[in-house]
């Protein structure tokens, strides 16, 4: 039996993998998480910083049954990529044959990453017009993971801030941008040259842009939050949150004071377990203070129509996003199907040495 595995670089992965792809497939994968059809292990994190090595990688594997691909996902930070002109976040994704084991592909990961973070923010964004489960809606508003929450979750969408300038912001409102009615962006970042840059990417936007001079200023009267940033600090303060207000955080830290969690109307996640061990809700969770029955929206079972999403317009929900392997496994299997259908031949490398 040949084991022979495809090696997708970027340049493929940009080329045959779109906005609405990611959208499409993490609404489509979170639905099949939340009816059981998908294994997905909590990731493990490997901190190397007590070794003296200052950077960090989780290890994130998943079976997509209805898709028949088994994966791992391999991403992590890395402080000295900013000096190497590399980004701080970089991911691997390696896909193997359910069956045998035989791998099937390695594939970059910077951009699977990228799309599929940024398209979660759509669906809980989009998600305002529905009461309720709907799949009607879920078919017709194909959204990725700040995408799908925003979905899901936000009361309204007028004024959006996003606190990061970076890939992962420029993503995140990449995706909302292709389905969603806002009037005004909100950028924070603690570079204003970051901030220039990140508008620059959008010359034809049809909301317009604030530069802000400080989170809070930002924050006050927002609808939706999102914090997109490497950052352990309090990057959003409880008081700066309006009623109805939709609060996102994705990163690997803390990134809001502890009473943006406590005094939240609703606490939702993507993930429960991952989510107590990781990101902005970690050490609310060392504490005592949050357990696994804390969080009142699983998004999984709201798109499986376990459970309702939103349900007051007034509600403050605070949102962790922690991020999911079992998304970039999908994504990758979207991948080498679009490869497969165009007869697309990326190089070939045979694990037996032949």
């Amino acid at each position: 039996m040949e084991q022979k595995a495809w090696i997708i670089d970027e340049k493929t992965a940009k080329q045959y993998l779109t906005v609405e792809d990611a959208i499409d497939c993490v609404e489509k994968t979170w639905k099949w998480y939340g009816e059981g059809r998908v294994i997905m292990p909590n990731k493990i994190t490997t901190d190397m910083s007590e070794l003296g090595v200052a950077g960090w990688f989780n290890s994130m594997p998943a079976y997509i049954g209805p898709m028949d691909v088994a994966g791992i996902k391999v991403v992590g930070g890395y402080d000295g990529n900013k000096a190497l002109g590399l980004p701080y976040i970089k991911a691997n994704v390696l896909i193997t044959d359910s069956k045998t084991g035989i791998l099937r592909a390695l594939i970059s990961g910077d951009h699977i990453n990228d799309l599929r973070t940024g398209a979660g923010d759509q669906l809980v964004l989009r998600r305002r017009f529905c009461k309720g489960p709907c799949v009607d809606c879920l078919r017709q508003l194909r959204f990725i993971d700040p995408a799908v929450m925003a979905r899901l979750l936000a009361a309204k969408t007028d004024v959006v801030t996003i606190i990061g300038t970076g890939l992962q912001g420029y993503m995140s409102l990449l995706c909302m941008s292709k389905v969603l009615d806002m009037k005004e962006i909100r950028v924070c970042d603690i570079s204003e040259a970051a901030m220039d840059r990140f508008i620059a990417r959008f010359p034809d936007a049809p909301f317009r842009f604030v530069k802000c001079k400080s989170n809070e200023e930002g924050c006050r009267g927002s609808d939706v939050i999102i914090t997109v940033t490497n950052a352990n600090a309090d990057l959003v303060e409880e008081p700066w949150v309006n009623p109805g207000a939709l609060v996102m955080t994705m990163g690997s830290f803390r990134e809001t004071s502890f009473d943006c969690v406590r005094k939240a109307d609703r606490i939702a996640t993507d993930h429960v377990g991952q989510s107590l061990h990781r990101g902005n809700v970690k050490e609310l969770a060392e504490m005592g203070e949050i357990t696994a029955d804390s969080f009142d929206i699983i998004v999984p079972d709201v798109l499986a129509g376990k459970m309702p999403g939103r349900t007051d317009p007034n509600h403050r929900i605070y949102a962790q996003i922690i991020g999911t392997g079992m998304l970039d496994v999908a994504l990758a299997g979207v991948l080498l199907e679009k490869l497969h259908a165009a007869g697309a031949q990326p190089p070939v490398f045979d694990m037996m040495g032949e």
